[in-house]
């Protein structure tokens, strides 16, 4: 059998590429309409949309021009993506909790699982385990199998590096967050899997779909138990060497700060101190609860009530805030600074305060300061669009058996 050349091979591949971006990009489109987005050849055109549907991307549609009149001519072939040849699986592997989303190709989300970590469970052997089991119960509900899996991508507290590893070895509980998820899952279910951290799929969520679509610049700051953040400088994630940019170790350092806790842990255990030091004298809603279930967003709503224990509390976090988010924005420059997770939902009137703070340790001013619009599924969505990244980009190195 005579061998292809290698520069007609790569021709070819590139032609495919610049076919399947285009109809990945359409709800559908026409032969004639791809000749003049590509410049190939109608010939070319054509051959590699039947290639494309051999593979499985790609389906022909019917021709819209009813039949008769053959003066007009043939019809002109129709073309679109099959978004359900295959699925992607986006997870927040979080400390507390395990949650998976299946989505179709074009990122709309066919079912949804979550759940919680027990502490008595918090090996990285089980960790592993509810991450597989958490997306295999996604992949159920959805009504689909393990085969249909085109890509997986977990979200983990803990810096990444470029290969999903976390070279930080002095750290215990890295390491228990990240294990080899990757060979894991790979050895498993022969999923293709990528690990990266979850702050950095936040700021991807956000660029994607939340306050970061027109802006360059921007930090997402995910503020729940710890701060973490994801950083995107003229439209690119940041890394670092070892993918410790956005790691907040160094807040530890920065005074009236003093540590990476993030606003939930702040604001609940501000809260539970001042109300052991005023010793049932606080004049507070929050005096009759449980401490056990006293948490932010029970402050938040006390706040907006105008409680004094309640506001108190947040005029010392948003005091706090200002710093953290001061420091990021010298360090980046960034256009917004977007403060997602869970904690989002209700933190509005603390970011009041963070914004009347802040410009006076910034300069220039100007800063946008805003609340996440994505909510407690922020990193699972920039997990999904990891993983659709990945399969478009590898979209011409997959076995045509794995879309059927």
């Amino acid at each position: 059998m005579a061998t292809v050349p290698v520069s007609t091979r790569r021709l070819r591949e590139v032609s495919t590429r610049l076919v399947l971006d285009h109809v990945w990009d359409a709800d559908e489109v026409t032969g004639t309409a791809l000749i003049e987005a590509t410049g190939l050849s109608r010939a070319t055109v054509h051959d590699v949309c039947d290639e494309l549907i051999a593979q499985g991307w790609v389906v022909e549609l019917e021709s819209q021009r009813p039949a008769g009149d053959p003066r007009r001519g043939r019809p002109a072939r129709r073309y679109a993506f099959d978004a359900r040849v295959g699925v992607v699986v986006g997870v927040d592997a979080g400390q507390h909790r395990v949650s998976a989303t299946v989505t179709d190709l074009r990122g709309h989300a066919l079912a949804r699982t979550e759940q919680s970590v027990a502490a008595v469970d918090g090996t990285a052997e089980h960790r592993l385990l509810l991450i597989e089991q958490a997306a295999l119960g996604a992949l159920a509900d959805a009504g689909t199998t393990p085969r249909s899996v085109l890509a997986v991508a977990v979200g983990v507290p803990a810096p990444v590096d470029r290969d999903g590893r976390t070279a930080f070895q002095d750290n215990a509980f890295w390491a228990r967050m990240n294990p080899d998820i990757g060979g894991y899952l790979l050895a498993r279910q022969g999923w293709t899997a990528i690990t990266d951290n979850d702050a950095n799929l936040a700021a991807v969520a956000e660029h994607w779909r939340g306050h970061g679509r027109d802006a360059r610049c921007h930090v997402t700051l995910l503020a729940g138990e710890r701060f973490g953040a994801g950083v995107v400088d003229d439209g690119r994630l940041l890394r670092g060497a070892h993918g410790g940019v956005g790691e907040m170790r160094y807040l530890d350092l920065v005074e009236g700060v003093g540590s990476a806790d993030g606003i939930a842990a702040i604001v609940r255990d501000d809260a539970r101190a001042q109300l052991r030091r005023l010793d049932g004298h606080a004049g507070s809603v929050l005096q009759d609860l449980d401490p056990a279930v006293l948490d932010a967003a029970r402050v938040f709503a006390a706040a907006r009530e105008e409680d004094p224990l309640a506001v108190s509390v947040l005029e010392h976090v948003g005091a706090l805030l200002a710093r953290v988010v001061a420091t990021f924005a010298s360090i980046y420059d960034p256009e917004r600074v977007i403060v997602a997770g869970a904690v989002a939902d209700s933190c509005e009137p603390l970011l009041e305060l963070v914004r009347h703070e802040l410009d006076r340790y910034l300069d220039p001013p100007g800063i946008q300061v805003l609340a996440s619009d994505l909510g407690a599924d922020v990193v699972s969505v920039g997990a999904v669009k990891r993983a659709l990244d990945h399969v478009r980009a590898h979209a011409l190195e997959i076995e045509p058996a794995r879309l059927r």
